[in-house]
């Protein structure tokens, strides 16, 4: 698929209504079509990109899933997409993310985490977590793998690393997030 193709799903991810729904459906089942529309939502993401990044990050994380294997440059960008915008209810989405397979659980930067906000996310997994629902475990596990990266010193540098982190999977902002 051409770049200018991938411009126009992701505008028409965009518009919303059935122009969005016909790009979903595209993009829904080709990996190579969902990297190109990732890689042009980093360069220009705009406030209003949230739900689509969710979408495009599950859609990423059950492929990888399906494979059993394996990490995609795009599963991190998404990542770090999700995390640009601060919700801390995106946690579960950010650690199932990190365990789609093997690689992504090595892969996958706890710091993520942090730029939700590490109060919000800590009381938002605590929680899933007392409420006993069917993510108890998940909750569990995301907030032992966040105290794991706070005891490890991995929350020193959280603008440094955000920095890293936008540069390195080409995050610019066309708004604020």
């Amino acid at each position: 698929m051409s770049q200018n193709a991938a411009a126009h799903l992701l505008l028409d991810l965009r518009a919303g209504g059935e122009a969005a729904q016909s790009a979903r459906q595209i993009i829904f089942s080709d990996t190579t079509i969902r990297a190109e529309v990732t890689r042009l939502l980093a360069g220009s993401v705009m406030p209003a990109d949230h739900i689509m990044a969710c979408w495009l990050l599950r859609r990423e994380t059950e492929a990888l899933i399906s494979a059993g294997s394996g990490e995609s440059v795009a599963l991190y960008t998404l990542i770090a997409l999700v995390a640009r915008f601060a919700d801390p209810q995106d946690a579960l989405l950010i650690w199932r993310a990190r365990q789609a397979t093997p690689e992504t659980r090595v892969g996958a930067d706890v710091e993520q985490l942090a730029r939700l906000g590490l109060d919000g996310v800590r009381r938002h997994l605590r929680r899933l977590r007392d409420e006993n629902g069917p993510v108890t475990s998940e909750a569990v596990a995301a907030l032992a793998w966040l105290d794991e990266g706070e005891r490890d010193g991995a929350f020193s540098d959280p603008v440094g690393y955000f920095a890293w982190s936008d540069e390195r999977f080409g995050v610019t902002v066309s708004g604020p997030t």
